[in-house]
């Protein structure tokens, strides 16, 4: 019998309703485990000026597009400055955290994880906040 959740879908941005993941950071959850996808999640999120995420890890494999905007990214002590259409990959429990660095301008960008680990098991995605000094650059 074929999986009735498993099939083509479109998830309109309009449609979808943001949440306020941390101050000032927005998120849209366009492609989920929920909408039925099986290896991997996606969606659009909005930083406003000056807005980042704190130092995190997954348990995932995770790329970032960024779609409008200018931002720093920051991996394991590296800061990078990234704008539009530069994409990062994150292997899993690397730190890492994004930065708009706009004072006046939104930052915009697209995420994707795997919703597998790298022995290729279905996992849930998960997200810790760990020390700000493992995204920091060292001194």
């Amino acid at each position: 019998m074929e999986d009735q959740l498993y099939h083509p879908f479109i998830s309109k941005y309009k449609d979808v309703e943001p949440f306020e993941l941390d101050e000032g950071v927005y998120f849209h959850n366009m492609a989920t485990k929920d909408t039925g996808t099986k290896t991997i999640v996606s969606g659009l999120a909005t930083f406003e000026p000056g807005a980042g995420l704190p130092c995190h890890v997954h348990n995932v494999e995770e790329s970032v597009t960024v779609i409008e905007g200018e931002a720093f990214c920051d991996v394991k002590g590296v800061r990078s400055f990234v704008q539009k259409f530069d994409t990062s990959f994150i292997p899993p429990d690397v730190p890492h955290r994004f930065v708009n660095v706009s004072s006046t301008e939104r930052l915009v960008i697209l995420w994707v994880y795997s919703q597998v680990n790298t022995s290729l098991q279905s996992v849930d995605i998960e997200r810790i906040t760990v020390k700000s000094d493992r995204c920091m650059l060292p001194k």
